[in-house]
């Protein structure tokens, strides 16, 4: 499946949810500025939670109703037509969670990050994105390699490539496609990181926008394949836009601001809509492009509306609780949704199979991060934060 056909987004596994929920860090302003500007965004974001949440569930239901119809006959056993006729798509918009995944991504690591260390900021991305990883690599493999399955037998040198997460620049594909996110996010981590280390501020934050958005504009035409690699030009917009809602969440909205909003999404428009190379595959789909504007135009609305604090009164615990399932249900729905559908599509209803199905997923969803995912970052955070990382040799050990 391309690009365009999954999403994902992370979400805070444990710890303060300042770390990557949420909230904002509680980070003391400069002394006298105005109160329009010290606004550190202190109060729980739900809403951030439940639109994430929302996106997940979207991408659910696009790959088991909404893929392309060669996709859905090869996995359901029978013509699209017979299964979802009309749904199919409407469904098939779900796709476009990706975009909103990296508009909310922008976001919160920007809000995460304000005020930590280097170390601080490493450790929080590891201990976020690779224990519930490492944890689907693995359900993948033994599902595909154990279970009949419409994925085949990969060869096991993915499995091995796909556990380190730069199966990308590699070359290797994908074990579950819809790991193919976890690259431009793993980009953005490690570009922003130079921004930490000089330690965050509104300008800071600002001129890494606008670097950005000139090397996402220049390296696919000047045709330097490394720096693409490294920007990834049709994912960068959303990114840049996210940043730039969130120092508008955490000062005041200015010109500046709205016109980086505005930049990022007219390139994002332009990518999407390219006709090859963009972030469409359109073999695959061919919508009318203004429902894809309207879509892209709304994520960007939703956001600003979260940044501009006019959701703030959306304090629901079940919100919270929901953004801690997104990363799990995103990254085990895939094979297992699948799988399912491939072995039970021809003997149950579809309506009812796509429900107990995607509630089952949610469920365990909600067990892995809980049981799982949880103590297993916890622990690997406690293990980073007693470790050295200096490049000296540790003292030899007494005999």
């Amino acid at each position: 499946m391309s690009q365009a056909d999954s999403t994902r987004l992370l979400d805070p596994p444990t710890g303060r949810r300042g770390e990557d929920g949420p909230t904002a860090p509680a980070v003391p302003s400069p002394p006298g500025a105005p109160a329009a500007e010290r606004r550190t965004g202190g109060q729980r974001l739900a809403a951030l939670d439940g639109l994430r949440f929302l996106a997940a569930l979207a991408v659910v239901l696009f790959h088991f109703v909404g893929q392309k119809p060669s996709t859905v006959e090869h996995i359901w056993g029978r013509p699209y037509q017979s299964v979802f006729p009309e749904a199919h798509a409407y469904f098939a918009y779900g796709r476009l969670g990706v975009d909103l995944f990296f508009l909310i991504s922008g976001f919160v690591i920007c809000m995460s990050a304000w005020g930590r260390s280097p170390r601080d900021f490493f450790i929080s991305r590891v201990t976020r994105l690779y224990p519930m990883y490492w944890i689907s690599v693995l359900v993948a493999a033994c599902v595909v390699f154990l279970v009949d399955t419409p994925f085949g037998h990969p060869n096991p040198r993915i499995v091995f490539a796909n556990l380190t997460m730069l199966q990308h620049p590699l070359g290797v594909k994908d074990l579950d496609s819809v790991y193919w996110t976890l690259w431009p996010e793993l980009c953005f981590y490690l570009t922003f990181a130079v921004v930490v280390w000089k330690g965050l501020t509104h300008q800071r934050v600002v001129v890494f926008c606008g670097l950005w958005t000139v090397a996402a504009v220049l390296a696919p035409a000047a045709h330097i394949p490394l720096l693409t690699l490294l920007v990834n030009p049709a994912s960068a917009p959303y990114f840049i836009a996210g940043m730039a809602f969130y120092l508008m969440h955490r000062f005041r909205p200015t010109p500046l601001l709205w016109g980086i909003v505005v930049m990022s999404w007219l390139l994002a428009l332009h990518f999407l809509l390219a006709p090859d190379g963009g972030r469409n595959d359109w073999d695959a789909w061919s919508p009318w492009r203004g429902w894809l504007i309207l879509a892209i135009t709304a994520f960007f609305a939703l956001i600003a509306v979260i940044a501009l604090g006019w959701t703030s009164r959306i304090r629901w615990r079940w919100l919270t609780v929901a953004g801690t399932m997104t990363f799990p249900l995103y990254l085990l729905h895939d094979v297992i949704g699948m799988t399912v559908a491939h072995h039970y599509g021809d003997r149950v209803a579809p309506w009812t199979l796509v429900g107990v199905t995607t509630g089952a997923l949610v469920l365990l969803s909600y067990l892995a991060h809980r049981f799982v995912e949880r103590p297993v970052a916890t622990r690997m955070r406690h293990w980073l934060k007693s470790a050295s990382f200096g490049l000296q040799p540790p003292s030899p050990r007494r005999r």
